[in-house]
C-alpha cells in the first residue's frame, strides 16, 4: 500500500509517500512561504522524483490539527481535491499524535507542544507501548503551568514540537529528566502521518469526512461571539 502524507500544521511543510513500512522519499522544509504556494509543487516534485503518479497512491493522510488555521486549511483543501478527484481514501491525523510518533523508540513520556498563543500551547502527552504510540492526556489547549504540573510527575520525558526549546528552556531548564529531541525528530514530518495511517486502514474515509481540528476557536468565531452572534 502506497500512503501519501501531506503536513502543513506549521511552519514547517512536508510530504512523504511510503510503501507498506518503507519510507520511498520526502520532502520538508521551513518555509515563509504560505503553503498554498508550496504545497503542491512539493507533492508534484516528490511525485515525480520517485517516478509514480497520484494514480499509484492508496490513501492520503494529513495533519488535521492542531496548528496553523490558515496551514491546515490549506492542506486539507489540497488533500479534499487530490482525493475527490481520484477517488481516494483519506485519514486526518492529530498533529501532536504525528509529532510523538516520530520519536516513538524512546522508552520516555513524550510530551508533544505547539505554540497556540501567548503562555498557551497545544498539548499531548503520548507513550510507546510494544512500538504502539498510546496516548496518555488528550490533545488540550493548556497553558505552561499545567504542563510543567503534568512533567513533573514523570520521570523522563521527551519535548517535541516547535515549542519544545522554549519549554525546556523557561521550564525545565535545570531538569535533566525532561530532554527536547534531536533537530531531525522535533518538528513535523509527513512520514509520521504515512506510518499512523497505515495502522488505521480502519479509520480511512472519504474526504468529505475529512475537517481540521483547531482545539480553539478560529478568529472568526471569536468575533461572532464577541458581536452576539452578527458578523
Amino acid at each position: 500500500m502506497k500512503i501519501l502524507g501531506i503536513d502543513t500544521s506549521g511552519r514547517i511543510a512536508s510530504v512523504a509517500v511510503t510503501e507498506g513500512k518503507n519510507l520511498l522519499g520526502e520532502l520538508t522544509y521551513q518555509t515563509n512561504l504560505t503553503h498554498s504556494q508550496i504545497i503542491l509543487p512539493l507533492v508534484k516534485d516528490l511525485l515525480s522524483k520517485l517516478e509514480i503518479s497520484l494514480d499509484d497512491i492508496d490513501c492520503v493522510a494529513v495533519s488535521e490539527g492542531p496548528g496553523s488555521y490558515t496551514g491546515l486549511r490549506i492542506g486539507i483543501s489540497a488533500v479534499r481535491g487530490m482525493c475527490f478527484a481520484q477517488n481516494k481514501k483519506c485519514l486526518g491525523v492529530s498533529t501532536l499524535e504525528a509529532l510523538a510518533n516520530n520519536v516513538k523508540c524512546s522508552s520516555a513520556t513524550i510530551l508533544a507542544v505547539m505554540k497556540a498563543r501567548p503562555s498557551i500551547a497545544y498539548f499531548g502527552v503520548y507513550k510507546s507501548e510494544n512500538e504502539k504510540l498510546v496516548q496518555i492526556v488528550e490533545d488540550k489547549l493548556c497553558g505552561y503551568d499545567e504542563i510543567a504540573e503534568y512533567a513533573n510527575t514523570i520521570d523522563n520525558g521527551i519535548l517535541v514540537g516547535d515549542l519544545a526549546d522554549n519549554i525546556k528552556s523557561e521550564l525545565f531548564e535545570n531538569n535533566n529528566n525532561i530532554l527536547v529531541a534531536p533537530p531531525s525528530l522535533k518538528l513535523q514530518r509527513a512520514s509520521s502521518l504515512c506510518e499512523i495511517a497505515l495502522n488505521n486502514q480502519g479509520k480511512f474515509s472519504t474526504c468529505d469526512k475529512l475537517n481540521a481540528r483547531y482545539l480553539q476557536e478560529t478568529k472568526a468565531e471569536k468575533d461572532k461571539n464577541f458581536s452576539g452572534g452578527q458578523v
